[in-house]
């Protein structure tokens, strides 16, 4: 139907993100785009699956395979917390023709945040649209940095031409990143003003949180090292900044 609105879906992977994960579900669940909200708990061994559902969001739940101990098995270790997975297993519980891919430890999300991000698409402006944190001064750098973030809008098949053997951990964005940049889509982007995150050295501690830390970026180098330089070109030249 000509001008019909397309069918949005908010996806949020989580792993033992209860203290934020229902503010997030509730500001997706506000956004006049979104059609239903879909948690995917990835072996979450808090509370973070009963907030998302009391919060009115559908959960799918990726969990722990038993090794006899009490505790996750090491294959499931190496598959769970996995980004691309859980996101994977979102798309596969929707049948929504695009995807609000948002991550469930913002702080300060609204939903007008949200609307922001999914309008450029809703309008037919943008193949992917998206958000980043507001790093305040280095914000105008960092919008037209190649994307990381985990707040953005793909319709369906953006996502599945990823190749399945691409869908590992935090690169996924890095990915998806790709597949826009060599269809030479357009793409919008903002800063989500006042957005920001639980960090790992809040959620791990010190020591571990900053292991952790260097290790996503050390994997994220890695990847972009394989990026080809001319695929920042298209994406560069297809990118909008708004807001």
């Amino acid at each position: 139907m000509p001008g019909a609105r397309p069918v949005i879906d908010a996806v949020i992977p989580a792993r033992n993100e209860e203290p934020t994960v229902a503010s997030v579900v509730e500001a997706c669940l506000a956004c006049r785009y979104v059609r239903q909200v879909v948690v995917v708990d990835d072996g979450s061994t808090d509370d973070t699956a009963t907030r998302a559902a009391a919060a009115g969001a559908k959960v799918v739940r990726r969990g722990p395979l038993a090794d006899g101990s009490g505790g996750p098995s090491l294959a499931f270790e190496r598959s769970q917390g996995s980004k691309a997975h859980a996101m994977e297993a979102g798309v596969e519980a929707s049948d929504a023709e695009a995807i609000l891919f948002v991550d469930a430890d913002l702080i300060g999300l609204t939903a007008a945040h949200l609307d922001a991000i999914c309008q450029p698409y809703v309008e037919g402006r943008a193949v992917m649209s998206l958000g980043t944190f507001d790093y305040r001064w280095l914000n105008p750098l960092v919008v037209r940095l190649p994307p990381t973030t985990g707040e953005r809008i793909v319709p369906r098949w953006v996502f599945n031409a990823v190749p399945p053997s691409k869908r590992d951990g935090y690169t996924i964005e890095v990915m998806i990143n790709e597949v826009i940049a060599e269809g030479r889509c357009s793409t919008t982007a903002r800063v989500m003003k006042g957005v920001t995150h639980r960090t790992k050295r809040q959620k791990f501690g010190w020591p571990d949180g900053w292991r952790r830390t260097w290790q996503m970026f050390w994997d994220m180098v890695g990847v972009l090292r394989t990026v080809r330089a001319r695929s920042y070109w298209f994406y560069l030249r297809d990118l909008r900044v708004e807001g």
